[in-house]
C-alpha cells in the first residue's frame, strides 16, 4: 500500500511541473514569433530549393529522352529508306 501511495504523492507533485514546463515552452513560442516565421521560411526555402533540384533532374531527363526519341526516330527513317531501296532493286531484278 506504501508504493501505491507514493507513486500516487510523486503522480499529483510532479503534474503541476509538467504544467508549468508545457506552459514556459508555449510562452516562448508565443514570445517570438518572429523567429517562429523565420524558422517556417527557412522550412519553406529548404523545401523549395529540394524541389528546384527535382524538377532540374527531371528536366534533363525529358531531354535525354527527347534526344533518345529523335535518334530512334532517324534510325527508323534509315531502316525504311533502305527497305524501299531494296523493294526497288528487288522489283527491277524481277522486271526483265
Amino acid at each position: 500500500m506504501n508504493h501505491r501511495a507514493a507513486i500516487a504523492c510523486l503522480l499529483v507533485v510532479s503534474s503541476p511541473l509538467a504544467i508549468a514546463a508545457q506552459q514556459t515552452q508555449t510562452k516562448a513560442a508565443q514570445a517570438d514569433p518572429a523567429a517562429a516565421t523565420r524558422a517556417k521560411v527557412a522550412a519553406v526555402h529548404g523545401e523549395a530549393q529540394a524541389e528546384d533540384a527535382n524538377v532540374r533532374k527531371l528536366k534533363a531527363r525529358v531531354d535525354a529522352l527527347e534526344s533518345d526519341t529523335r535518334a530512334a526516330g532517324r534510325q527508323l527513317d534509315d531502316r525504311d529508306r533502305k527497305i524501299a531501296e531494296l523493294e526497288r532493286e528487288l522489283d527491277a531484278q524481277h522486271k526483265p
